[in-house]
């Protein structure tokens, strides 16, 4: 029927916090064309537990089971960052599409591979910068494409939490990183912002743990023309998380820039996009806005699009040789960190 919305079975990979966020903000969307039927983990209990909190009616042991679930159209990919590589790569061959989160994988030779994979099954998938779909990102574009603060040349921020004892974070077997986990976000702003991969990084201020996995970081972006994104991102202490875009006839401040929900221009009101409550409390900072991503993922499968606008193959290649040029300049490695086989 015309105007009807597709109605889009998701599967659920791993039984975790932002698993249980995105379910969650899911079920903010009224009248919902999404609805979560299966959900997997390494550990079936989990499964089992996270299916029964949900109300999902299926639960499975492993991911393999998850993928040969016919009725299942598309995974959310939210296991830990060594997994992230072999479980979309299972979800892709089986033809499921497929929203992993972010990082997509350990380096871009991984990356690649999975987005050629994509294209050859024709199916859809897209790393999860779920930033690019906040209502506020659409208001920066139309802001920076009206010329509102003039000819930007900085952006400035600064990103950081006590994550000193969150161990996804700080060990180098499971993909630790605060580059990869908070660092990616401040990437990609300066790439939204600019439009074109920086011309040189520069990294300073870095401290490695005796797992030699980056906690703290400083980097300045040149991307030429008198044009530079500096950002201080750590896990070692809590900070105000905001960043301001300074043009030649003002700034744009977002609040919570990676999920931000108010952005401020100088000498006017904020916008304000507030969030709605959902069925759980959410574990991470405005969680609930993965409802947005959520329904990009269905509008572009609805579309029979095999990547978003909003955030491409290209874009998210392009980010992914960002950090691997960080973490080679800095000396973070995850050459011998591999993910168990499924």
């Amino acid at each position: 029927m015309q105007g009807q919305k597709l109605n889009l079975n998701w599967g659920i990979a791993a039984a975790g916090r932002i698993t249980q966020d995105f379910v969650t903000a899911l079920g903010t969307l009224e009248s919902s064309p999404h609805v979560v039927i299966a959900v997997a983990d390494v550990e079936g209990e989990r499964a089992q537990e996270f299916a029964k909190r949900n109300q999902i009616s299926r639960h499975y042991n492993g991911f393999d089971a998850l993928s040969q679930d016919r009725e299942v159209d598309v995974v959310y990919v939210g296991t830990l960052n060594p997994y992230h590589y072999a479980v979309v790569r299972l979800m892709l061959s089986r033809g499921k599409h497929v929203l992993c989160e972010t990082p997509l994988c350990l380096g871009l030779a991984q990356a690649r591979e999975l987005y050629a994979l994509a294209e050859q099954r024709g199916v859809f998938l897209m790393e999860g910068m779920w930033s690019r779909f906040f209502p506020s990102y659409d208001r920066l574009r139309e802001l920076l494409l009206n010329d509102s603060i003039g000819e930007v040349n900085l952006i400035k921020l600064q990103h950081g939490f006590r994550l000193a004892n969150v161990e996804r974070i700080t060990s180098r077997a499971l993909g630790g990183s605060i580059t990869l986990d908070i660092g990616i976000y401040a990437l990609q702003l300066g790439q939204f912002v600019f439009g074109l991969p920086p011309v040189k990084i520069i990294p300073s201020g870095t401290q490695l743990n005796g797992d030699r996995v980056d906690v703290q970081t400083e980097f300045i972006l040149d991307y030429g023309a008198n044009r530079r994104l500096v950002a201080l991102v750590t896990g070692l202490e809590n900070l105000e998380n905001d960043a301001i875009i300074v043009g030649s006839r003002g700034e744009i401040k977002l609040s919570n820039y990676w999920c931000c929900t108010q952005l401020t221009r100088s000498n006017t009101a904020p916008e304000i996009w507030p969030l709605p409550n959902g069925k759980f409390d959410f574990n991470y900072t405005n969680s609930c806005g993965l409802r947005y991503q959520a329904e990009e993922v269905r509008k572009c499968i609805e579309k029979r699009l095999l990547e978003s606008p909003k955030y491409t193959h290209a874009a998210s290649l392009e980010l992914i040789a960002i950090t691997d040029q960080i973490r080679r300049q800095i000396g973070v490695s995850f050459e011998d960190v591999v993910g168990p086989e499924l």
